[in-house]
């Protein structure tokens, strides 16, 4: 997990979610393969910008915070937003209320699915 290293405000830039964006086929296929090696994990984010669905795969390690935030359905202390930037959409974390300096980084992952409760029950948390 990501603790602040200093108070943050409510709105206020958190992190960046930065990997190599591709469209969500290409994601899935790459989660797939994933999948296939117990040693490594997946770190992808999916979302809509203009009508198209993309996939943020932050798999590889890269020394960027933003895919190591924890879940929290119940107390996120940020929200995704889709910037775009010279053209290119982006994937940021915004403080949803005000951070204290040492308090964790947490975000609502937002899958729900039946599969994915059995899978993972701490995503009802």
């Amino acid at each position: 997990g990501v603790e602040a290293s200093r108070p943050i405000s409510k709105g206020e830039f958190v992190v960046e979610y930065s990997g190599e964006l591709v469209d969500a086929g290409t994601g899935h296929a790459m989660e797939v393969t994933y999948s296939m090696d117990m040693t490594k994990g997946s770190y992808s984010y999916y979302f809509t910008f203009h009508s198209t669905k993309y996939c943020v795969d932050a798999t590889a390690e890269s020394g960027r915070f933003g895919r190591l935030l924890n879940h929290s359905k119940k107390h996120p202390t940020c929200v995704p937003e889709v910037v775009e930037v010279a053209g290119t959409p982006r994937l940021i974390f915004l403080a949803k209320h005000d951070i204290k300096a040492g308090q964790e980084v947490t975000f609502n992952y937002g899958d729900q699915s039946k599969e994915s409760l059995s899978a993972c029950p701490w995503l009802a948390l």
